[in-house]
C-alpha cells in the first residue's frame, strides 16, 4: 500500500510538475527519479537520502544555472518564447511565433516597408514629372537630334550686272556626285549576313538577292563613266569574309585615304549628277551648290572681286571677298533657309519634315558699269603695258553730267573663274586702292586757285626767266625757257617754275585747299574696300619748298578715283558730282565748288595740250575738241628721294570740251618704252575715248580732217 501510495504521489507530483511547466516556458524535461524499485531498497535507502540531500540540493542548483544559461541563449538565437517576453525587433531575425498571430508582432516592420515603398513611388513620379514636364523639351530635342537632322537651304546668290543688265557674275547651279567605298561594303556584308541568318525566309532571301544584284557596280561605272576596276578596287570586296563576325567585317571594310570619298562627277549640271544619284546605289552621295561665274573676268576681276570660303560655316559656304562681291555682301547672298529633314540610322536624308526658317534669295546689283566700254578699256591698257613695258596699267571713264563710273579696270589681271592665276599684285584694283605723287596733272587745280584768289585772271601774264628759280636751295626748272606766258601756256607746256611763282604768291593754304575742294586727301563716295583716301597736307608759312611742290603735283598722294572726280568736276562747270558705281542707288547730293565761268574758262585752257604745241596731242580725237592735261612724274625710291629711270605717265582729259560728256584718266606705271606721258598714255585715251563717244552718240563739235 504504501508503494502504491509512493507511486501515486510520485505521479501527482508528476502532473503537477507538468501542468506547471506548461505555463512557463518550454525546457528540456529533467531526468525521472526511478520509482519502480522495490520498498526494500526504498526503506535502504532512506538514511542515505537524507545523507545525500544536501548533495542533491547542490546538483540541483547547478543544473538549474545550467538550465538559465540556455534559456538566456536560446532567447538570444530566437527559441520560441511566449509574446509576453518577445523583445521588439524590427530589422533582426524572428524572435519568436505566436500563438496570436503576426499583425502585432510585425506591424512596425509592415509601416517601415510600405513607407519605404512610398518614397520609391514618389521618387519615381518626381523624376517622371521632370523628364516629362519640367524638361520635356531638352529630352524631346535629344530625341529628334537621333533621328531629325536641320538642313540649310542655300539660297541663290544675286547677279551683278551691268548698266544694260547684261551679267557680269552669276551663279550658276552644280552638283558634285562621290562614292564611299567604305558604305558600300558595309552595305554588301550586311545583305550577305541576312542571307546566311535567315535560309527559311524565301520573301526576305528574294528582297536581299534584289538588293545584291542592283549593287553591281558595274551599272555605277557605266553611269558615271569610270572604270569598273578602280571602284572594285576602292570597295574591295572579299566574299571569304566570315559576315556574322562582326570584327571580321570591320577588319575587311575599307580604310586610309578614298576610303570614304571617291570622287564620280565634279561641279557638273544637276541633270548630268541625276543620271549617276537616280540608280539609287548605296555609297554615293549627291551634294548640291551653286558656283560664282564670270562671263567677262580679265576686264572686271578687280573690280567685282572673287568669292572665297567661309571659315566660319561648317558647311563650307562661300562668301565675297574682294571687290563688290564683299561690298554688297549681304544684298547678293540674301539668306540661307533652314529645313527639317527625317535621316536614317546612316544619316541620309529621308524626307523633309517642315520649313524652320524661309529663303530669303539674294539681291541682283546693277552697276553704272558698260561691260562694252569695260572690255575696250582693258584691252588698251593692256596693249600699251606690254608694248611700254611696264609694271601695270589702270584707266577709268566717268559721265560728266551723273559723275556714274563706265568703266574701270587695271592691267595685268586674272581670270576670276580660276583663282590658282590670282596674286597679290594682279588682284589689286589700282585706280582706287593705290596712291601716288600725280605730277604734273593737278596743275589745273593750281590755275584754279589763281583765278578763285582774284589775283590773277585767265590773260594774266608769269615770267618764268630763265626757266628756273631757286627755293630754299632746290632748283625747280622747266623743260626750256618759255619767257612770259600766260595760264594758258603754263597748262599746255606744263610749266613748273609758273606754277611755283603763282603757289608763292598766293596765302600758303591757297594751293592745298582748292585740292581738298576738288575731293582730294578724302575717299571718294564710292565706298569701295580698301579704297585710298590720298594726303595733302597743308604747308606752312615758311615751308616754301612744299608750298611750291604742291603746286605742280608732288608733295601729295592721290587715287587715280580722285583724279577722275576732280576732272569731272571741272568739266561740268564747276559742280562735283560724287562718283558712283551702283545704277540705281540714291545718289550723294552734288555740290558746286567753283564758279561755272571760271570752270570753263580753264576747259578752255586745257584744249591747248591737246592741239599744236602741246604735250599730249596724241590724245586728240577728229571731229571732237579734246581737253586734257599730261603728268610725267618721278617714282619715289624707297631709300629715299626719287628713281631717275623710274617715271609715271598720268592723263586725264575730257570730251568734247565744248560741252563735256565723258571724262578719262590713263596711268601706266614705270613706262620702259617712252617716259613722257603724251606718248605713251594719251593714245591709250584717244581709243578708249572716241569708240565711248561713238557708243554714247555724243554729237561732234569739230569739223572732221579730210584726206
Amino acid at each position: 500500500m504504501s508503494n502504491k501510495k509512493t507511486t501515486k504521489s510520485t505521479k501527482g507530483a508528476a502532473k503537477s510538475s507538468s501542468k506547471k511547466s506548461t505555463s512557463g516556458k518550454v525546457i528540456k524535461p529533467l531526468r525521472r527519479v526511478n520509482t519502480a524499485k522495490s520498498d526494500s531498497s526504498t526503506s535502504k535507502n532512506k538514511a542515505k537520502r537524507k545523507s545525500t540531500n544536501s548533495a542533491k540540493k547542490g546538483t540541483a542548483n547547478t543544473r538549474a544555472k545550467k538550465l538559465l544559461g540556455r534559456l538566456k541563449k536560446n532567447e538570444t538565437q530566437g527559441a520560441y518564447t511566449s509574446v509576453k517576453n518577445r523583445k521588439k525587433v524590427i530589422f533582426n531575425k524572428a524572435s519568436g511565433a505566436s500563438s496570436r498571430g503576426g499583425f502585432e508582432s510585425d506591424k512596425d516592420r509592415f509601416i517601415t516597408i510600405w513607407a519605404i515603398a512610398l518614397i520609391a513611388l514618389g521618387l519615381l513620379i518626381g523624376r517622371a514629372y521632370y523628364i516629362q514636364v519640367l524638361n520635356a523639351s531638352f529630352y524631346q530635342e535629344k530625341g529628334d537630334e537621333l533621328i531629325t537632322s536641320v538642313r540649310t537651304q542655300a539660297s541663290y546668290r544675286g547677279m551683278i550686272t551691268d548698266r544694260n543688265q547684261l551679267p557680269l557674275a552669276i551663279s550658276a547651279p552644280l552638283a558634285t556626285v562621290s562614292f564611299s567605298p567604305h558604305d558600300y561594303a558595309r552595305e554588301y556584308y550586311e545583305l550577305r549576313r541576312i542571307q546566311i541568318e535567315n535560309p527559311d525566309q524565301p520573301k526576305l532571301q528574294a528582297r536581299v538577292k534584289e538588293r545584291l544584284d542592283n549593287m553591281d557596280l558595274t551599272r555605277l561605272a557605266a553611269a558615271a563613266n569610270i572604270s569598273v576596276s578602280k571602284l572594285e578596287q576602292a570597295a574591295g570586296i572579299n566574299d571569304s569574309v566570315d559576315v556574322t563576325d562582326e570584327d571580321a567585317v570591320k577588319a575587311a571594310l575599307p580604310s586610309g585615304a578614298g576610303s570614304h570619298y571617291l570622287p564620280l562627277l565634279n561641279k557638273v549640271k544637276p541633270e548630268i549628277a541625276q543620271s549617276v544619284s537616280s540608280l539609287d546605289f548605296p555609297g554615293v552621295y549627291e551634294r548640291n551648290f551653286f558656283q560664282r561665274y564670270y562671263p567677262q573676268p580679265q576686264p572686271n576681276s578687280q573690280l567685282l572681286g572673287f568669292m572665297g570660303q567661309n571659315a566660319n560655316d561648317p558647311e563650307g559656304g562661300y562668301e565675297g571677298r574682294a571687290g563688290i562681291e564683299r561690298q554688297f555682301e549681304p544684298t547678293l547672298a540674301g539668306k540661307d533657309g533652314k529645313v527639317l529633314v527625317l535621316k536614317d540610322a546612316r544619316q541620309n536624308s529621308l524626307k523633309e519634315i517642315k520649313q524652320l526658317e524661309p529663303e530669303v534669295v539674294g539681291q541682283d546689283v546693277a552697276l553704272t558699269i558698260d561691260s562694252r566700254l569695260q572690255y575696250l578699256l582693258y584691252k588698251e591698257l593692256e596693249k600699251a603695258g606690254r608694248l611700254q613695258k611696264a609694271r601695270w596699267s589702270s584707266g577709268m571713264v566717268v559721265d560728266v553730267q551723273t559723275g556714274e563710273v563706265l568703266a574701270l579696270s587695271t592691267w595685268p589681271s586674272f581670270n576670276s573663274n580660276n583663282l590658282n592665276e590670282m596674286t597679290g599684285e594682279n588682284q589689286r584694283n589700282r585706280a582706287l586702292l593705290d596712291v601716288f605723287e600725280p605730277g604734273s596733272v593737278m596743275k589745273p587745280f593750281t590755275v584754279a586757285a589763281a583765278l578763285d584768289s582774284g589775283k590773277y585772271t585767265a590773260n594774266s601774264l608769269i615770267d618764268t626767266n630763265p626757266g628756273s628759280i631757286r627755293v630754299r636751295g632746290y632748283t625747280i626748272r622747266d623743260h626750256n625757257n618759255l619767257g612770259v606766258i600766260n595760264m594758258a601756256t603754263l597748262l599746255q607746256k606744263s610749266s613748273n617754275v609758273a606754277s611755283t611763282k603763282i603757289a608763292l604768291s598766293l596765302p600758303p593754304d591757297a594751293i592745298t585747299n582748292m585740292q581738298k575742294q576738288f575731293g582730294f586727301g578724302t575717299k571718294t563716295p564710292l565706298q569701295f574696300p580698301g579704297e585710298g583716301a590720298g594726303l595733302v597736307v597743308t604747308p606752312k608759312e615758311k615751308e616754301t619748298a612744299r608750298r611750291a611742290t604742291v603746286s605742280y603735283g608732288y608733295g601729295l598722294e592721290v587715287t587715280l578715283a580722285q583724279v577722275a572726280q576732280a576732272y569731272a568736276a571741272l568739266a561740268s562747270g564747276g559742280v562735283m558730282h560724287p562718283l558712283t558705281l551702283i545704277k540705281d542707288a540714291e545718289k550723294p547730293t552734288s555740290k558746286r565748288i567753283m564758279a561755272h565761268d571760271q570752270a570753263m574758262s580753264i576747259v578752255k585752257m586745257l584744249e591747248a595740250v591737246t592741239e599744236q604745241g602741246g604735250t599730249a596731242r596724241a590724245a586728240a580725237i577728229d571731229g571732237y575738241r579734246v581737253a586734257g592735261k599730261t603728268g610725267t612724274s618721278r617714282r619715289v625710291n624707297p631709300d629715299g628721294g626719287y628713281y631717275t629711270d623710274q617715271y609715271r605717265n598720268v592723263f586725264a582729259g575730257m570730251a568734247p570740251a565744248s560741252n563735256p560728256r565723258l571724262v578719262g584718266v590713263m596711268l601706266i606705271e614705270d613706262p620702259r618704252g617712252q617716259i613722257y606721258a603724251g606718248l605713251t598714255v594719251a593714245p591709250v585715251f584717244h581709243n578708249v575715248m572716241k569708240e565711248a563717244l561713238r557708243l554714247y552718240n555724243v554729237p561732234l563739235d569739230k569739223p572732221l580732217k579730210t584726206q
